[in-house]
């Protein structure tokens, strides 16, 4: 997705707004949100925030959907449904080996 893309999403949606004091990519929602001043950033073509609540989580989704996107944390599990965020689809899929394939890889690293 390209800046320019991230704009037209922005000026298309009366609920959000560019903060220029934050940057040309940063964008404000009005939406009611848990937290004073909800936001999403443009950068490098993600779109990113931290810490977001349910509703402006599925503003994310909303969007996602235009651009045919998907929301995805810092771990890179996709969320899907409105209610990924507080029980995520994926949960209960096991991360045990994965976690563990890490620490073992980097446990054989010190110890090589």
């Amino acid at each position: 997705m390209s800046s320019g893309e991230w704009l037209q999403v922005i000026n298309d949606d009366v609920e959000l707004s560019v903060d220029k004091m934050n940057g040309d990519f940063f964008a404000v929602w009005s939406g009611k949100s848990e937290h004073d001043g909800p936001w999403l950033e443009w950068s490098d073509g993600r779109i990113s925030t931290k810490h977001p609540d349910q509703a402006l989580y599925c503003k994310m989704l909303q969007i996602a959907k235009k651009l045919n996107a998907v929301v995805v944390d810092d771990d890179d599990h996709k969320y899907i449904l409105s209610t990924d965020l507080l029980n995520p689809s994926w949960a209960n899929q096991s991360t045990v080996v994965e976690k563990y394939s890490f620490w073992g890889k980097l446990i054989s690293k010190v110890r090589g």
